[in-house]
């Protein structure tokens, strides 16, 4: 048996060890409100910024890893033959990339800093992007059964996509009333400490569970590679094109000979 699969155990116990941790502290430093504060508010301030980003930025390279690897298995089981598999996975994979890059922003440009609205893009390509994936990744799925997957892991993977959707939607519609009235009112506190009494509290805890839960969703899709990925293997081969390395290497195409390919180099 492959050991691929814990590559998507590892992203996901990472990614929710991260967010608990940085919660954790800022709870306990009172930097943030324990009802349900935003995840990127949980990571704002020293020192839970400092696990934050660096711990989300290896969540990300994990993220590309298992996107990765997904990609790759899809391709060795399309073939030449399925033009539009070949086309949608490749489709997806750019897709899962840019949303990886998103949770790398995330990470490195945090809130309460002069670079914010950078920290808001990457949040919604990780989010927007991430969704995308998931809803092509599980049409794939759907494509190749019943002569590569089977329709359980299909339908399970579409009910984590329509969870993870609903969720953003709400988490979107919720947090813009949040802020409009948060906007038209004046506070004694930062927008990182709502209390019961403030305009638009139900909408901002609405919205903050909702993310929660948009984020854990979206996790939660990657432990659907599990056991597939337990039936891989992947190899990375090496070649010298050289025997000495001062040498220029001489580039040919070892598959394709033909009468002109030459005996000699």
């Amino acid at each position: 048996m492959s050991s691929l699969g814990y590559l998507p155990i590892t992203l996901v116990v990472l990614a929710f060890a991260t967010f608990i941790a940085t919660y954790i502290i800022a709870v306990a430093r009172g930097d943030v409100s324990a009802a349900f504060p935003y995840i990127s508010d949980t990571g704002a301030e020293i020192p839970e910024s400092c696990i934050f980003g660096q711990f989300l930025n290896l969540t990300a390279c994990l993220a590309f890893c298992t996107m990765y690897i997904r990609y790759k298995a899809i391709q060795a089981i399309a073939g030449d033959e399925d033009v539009w598999l070949r086309r949608m996975n490749k489709i997806s994979f750019i897709m899962g990339t840019i949303s990886a890059i998103g949770v790398s922003m995330v990470a490195n440009f945090q809130e309460r800093t002069e670079v914010e609205p950078v920290h808001f893009t990457g949040a919604a390509l990780t989010f927007i992007l991430g969704l995308l994936y998931t809803f092509v990744q599980t049409g794939i799925s759907y494509h190749m059964y019943p002569d590569y997957s089977g329709i359980y892991i299909c339908r399970v993977r579409l009910a984590v996509c329509l969870t993870s959707l609903a969720s953003f939607i709400i988490t979107a519609a919720a947090a813009g009333y949040a802020v409009y009235e948060w906007k038209r009112h004046s506070h004694d506190e930062s927008k990182f400490k709502w209390k019961p009494d403030d305009p638009g509290y139900a909408a901002h805890v609405v919205s903050t569970a909702g993310e929660w839960m948009t984020a854990i969703s979206f996790m939660c899709y990657f432990f659907t590679y599990v056991r597939e990925f337990f039936k891989f293997e992947l190899n990375i081969a090496m070649r010298p094109l050289v025997r000495h390395l001062d040498e220029e290497p001489y580039y040919y195409d070892r598959y394709n000979t033909d009468e002109r390919t030459r005996l000699l180099a």
